[in-house]
């Protein structure tokens, strides 16, 4: 009886180790015979030419593309390249090409797949630690988790270690792939090809999506397969130092994975080559997918919190500082478009006529005869209000605003303005903090930061702006929506006082203690 065939594919960037990696993929194999590897070389002739030394030890069962550094498109591409040699094998296997194996591997995953449930499993997970030549690290178990969006809304991946001893006796459902060792059967290939069209950047987790979405479940081994080495070697090349226009290459990869996974379209036409074919899946929704895994990609959110809002917050100053650009930018070019107001529409006197109406009876019965104001603007509808309060001091982040608020109301002895950022300058302590249609317009982490710095101010209320839409996504500075305080990440209770604007929007009032602490 033949035994069943295994492919395997590698995109080697300029790696003169993936030599090693092909000879160790063969040497560890229980049957090497049944072992077929497809390679594209991307390399420079003549420089290169360390990355040819070692034969490999099955030279039939090797397929090789060949293809000069200059002409590679990235990692992604590559991969793509690579299947297009795949003839019909059992099984796939994706590995990259500085990797090593544990005795046997071929029989263990082999074995490892036929015990996950499910008609399509996927194993997949980042492999352990090596160092070359060939001194492994402890086995340990791997499991993958969401580390957090970064600044073009791309979900990033982190993994822990546990003792092996705790393994499950089956590999674990998991939602998350690695691209380093993902092994299928072959019909992956042409079920689910690889988008060549994404860079780098939202690779694992566009791909995790596209399978689960066409019925292919993921799994995690539950015993050690293989290793990677994740040294930097400074003298090794990365297509991204090659390739002079690799930005572009992968901002228009970013455009095309947000358009897939959180519904941020593109007009760039360009970022959806062949969208169709390297789109999600039928079986099953992006919204199934989003309750299993618990990202939320438009909030970028995962279990209902911003990821990695510790990491951010770490970032203040230069956090800060683009919000601070961002938002002069909007209020020098009045980006909002309104020729009453250069704080937007939402500020004008009849964007204001309950407020205005309203407020002051409300700010009397709460006993609140200071007010700090967080996120002010020009003023525009508050101006008269402020006269019937002992003191009050607008906040705002553009410094050339509070220069402009200070040189028209200078004949307010009551009136005091300061260019700063809500979310994390201190703030003066007042019988209540306003904060309407301000938090709106903050990515969710800095909204979050700034509930938190209004209650170390020491107030004793909040009058914020909240919508009754039961749920908050996520938006750069200077973007908008229909934030709802009372809906995750805020989870803030029901506003003890409101005064409804319309719609759904409310300008509510909270006991700061409402807010969170930490």
């Amino acid at each position: 009886m033949s035994l069943p065939t295994i492919f395997v594919s590698i995109a080697s960037y300029r790696d003169p180790d993936c030599q090693h990696t092909v000879a160790d993929l063969f040497t560890q194999a229980a049957h090497p015979e049944r072992i077929f590897v497809g390679i594209c070389w991307q390399f420079v002739p003549g420089e290169d030419d360390d990355c040819f030394v070692l034969p490999p030890p099955f030279p039939d069962q090797v397929r090789q593309i060949e293809v000069h550094a200059s002409d590679s498109l990235g990692a992604c591409w590559a991969r793509h390249q690579v299947q297009t040699l795949w003839r019909g094998e059992n099984y796939y296997l994706q590995i990259d090409s500085h990797m090593r194996f544990v005795p046997g591997w071929d029989d263990l995953l082999i074995d490892m797949l036929a015990r996950c449930p499910g008609a399509k499993p996927v194993l997949s997970t980042y492999p352990l630690a090596f160092t070359p030549p060939r001194d492994l690290a402890k086995d340990e178990l791997v499991t993958i988790h969401p580390k957090g969006f970064d600044a073009h809304g791309i979900l990033a991946q982190r993994s822990t270690l546990t003792p092996l001893e705790q393994a499950p006796a089956v590999p674990a459902p998991s939602p998350f792939i690695g691209a380093g060792l993902l092994f299928a059967a072959g019909s992956i290939v042409s079920e689910v090809p690889y988008d060549p069209h994404v860079y780098f950047e939202g690779e694992e987790i566009s791909l995790a999506v596209r399978l689960w979405t066409s019925g292919w479940d993921i799994f995690r081994p539950n015993a050690a397969v293989a290793y990677h080495d994740y040294g930097r070697h400074p003298d090794r090349p990365r297509h991204w130092k090659d390739k002079v226009d690799w930005a572009d290459l992968n901002e228009k990869s970013r455009r095309r994975v947000r358009h897939l996974l959180d519904a941020r379209r593109t007009p760039d036409a360009g970022a959806l080559a062949e969208i169709e074919r390297y789109g999600l899946g039928k079986v099953r929704t992006l919204a199934e997918y989003e309750a299993y895994s618990g990202l939320d990609f438009k909030g970028r959110l995962y279990q209902g919190k911003p990821l990695p809002l510790e990491e951010l917050a770490a970032e203040r100053p230069e956090q800060a500082e683009k919000r601070r650009a961002v938002f002069a930018g909007i209020w020098r070019d009045n980006f909002w478009g309104c020729a009453e107001t250069r704080s937007g529409q939402g500020s004008s006197l009849e964007a204001t006529a309950i407020l205005r109406a309203d407020l002051p009876g409300l700010l009397a019965f709460l006993g609140v005869q200071s007010l700090a104001d967080a996120g002010c603007g020009d003023l525009n509808w508050m101006q008269t209000l402020t006269r019937a309060l002992q003191f009050y001091v607008g906040y705002d982040i553009v410094p050339e605003l509070i220069q402009d608020l200070q040189l028209r109301l200078a004949d307010r002895q009551n009136c005091f303005f300061k260019a700063q950022d809500i979310a994390i300058d201190p703030m003066a302590q007042c019988d209540a903090i306003l904060s309407r249609d301000c938090l709106t317009h903050l990515p969710l982490d800095a909204a979050l930061l700034a509930l938190r710095n209004f209650r170390s101010s020491g107030t004793r209320y909040l009058l914020a702006t909240t919508h009754a839409v039961g749920r908050n996504l996520w938006v750069d500075a200077g973007g908008w929506y229909t934030m709802d305080l009372t809906a995750m990440p805020f989870n803030l209770p029901p506003p003890r006082l409101s005064i409804r604007e319309g719609g759904s929007k409310t300008l509510g009032v909270w006991a700061v203690s409402d807010l969170p602490a930490s």
